[in-house]
């Protein structure tokens, strides 16, 4: 059986320890700060990011590796005896997935699954590639993901709608509304896209722990191996506060935290708080 190497876009979210440990290799998206066009992985942070909007009022824009830097990043993993499955970002959301298929289409024993998922549901599923790259042969574990990734349940709260609205997301004057009103939309991932779920309202510490209490009440719905909790929360007192909240239930045997990318913080801002769970079957 061929060995499989499990690769995935930076945008997955996931700690580098355990990148390493799972060997998994990531291809980075682009994040455009006013002329530079620079990698979002490893090198630019959530700080820097929030500190150059802020100094200069502009948006940082993301942009997906193009098809050629895919096919020479694939071009050097997959072979006659290995295969390359790679985790990509939603299609729905990102054009990530489908330059990772054109450079793919002319490569031999390379694989491109669409998460249908961004941040750590992708990460979810590079785990779960992972842990069957060595048991599996790819085109098994390709229809394992592909019915595997539909139940990966995430969503995310979002304290300002700022980022959005300049983003072209939301209008301002549904800003203006929800700066009014104090709402806090919950953002649902569904079927590869992200939609508005329930309207929190409130202070966003507050909001934070009643979104919580919703997720958490739902628990005879998820398997209890892990959580993964991803964020750009920028109080590390509230988000020790937050993650211990969870890991305090005693439900779920692991609870992973880690920092959204900065190509996914460019969309959300500061102060969004998101957790992802398995459904079970």
């Amino acid at each position: 059986m061929k060995k499989t190497v499990i690769t995935a876009d930076s945008t997955f979210d996931m700690p580098p320890e355990m990148i390493r440990a799972l060997d998994i290799r990531v291809i980075a998206s682009y994040v455009v700060l006013g002329e530079k066009q620079l990698p979002d992985y490893p090198d630019i942070t959530q700080k820097d990011l929030f500190a150059f909007y802020q100094q200069t009022r502009t948006l940082p824009k993301t942009a997906a590796a193009n098809p050629g830097e895919y096919a020479q990043f694939f071009s050097g993993l997959a072979g006659e005896d290995h295969a390359v499955i790679h985790i990509a970002k939603s299609s729905g959301i990102s054009s990530c997935c489908a330059n990772a298929a054109l450079a793919a289409a002319d490569l031999p024993n390379v694989y491109v699954i669409d998460s249908e998922n961004l941040s750590g549901g992708s990460a979810m599923l590079a785990i779960e590639a992972a842990r069957l790259a060595d048991s599996l042969p790819p085109e098994e574990l390709c229809a394992h993901l592909n019915a595997w990734k539909k139940r990966i349940d995430g969503n995310f709260v979002i304290e300002s709608l700022e980022y959005l609205q300049k983003g072209g997301r939301c209008s301002a004057l549904a800003l203006m509304g929800a700066n009014l009103l104090q709402l806090r939309p919950e953002i649902v991932i569904r079927d590869g896209s992200m939609t508005v779920g329930k309207k929190y309202r409130g202070t966003f510490e507050r909001v934070l722990f009643n979104y919580l209490d919703d997720k958490l009440k739902n628990l005879p719905a998820y398997e209890t191996d892990m959580a993964y909790i991803c964020h750009t929360v920028t109080d590390p007192a509230l988000l020790e506060r937050l993650v211990n909240y969870v890991k305090d239930r005693k439900i779920f045997r692991e609870v992973i935290e880690y920092p959204a990318s900065s190509a996914i913080s460019c969309h959300c801002g500061p102060n969004t708080f998101g957790m992802f769970c398995l459904r079970k079957n």
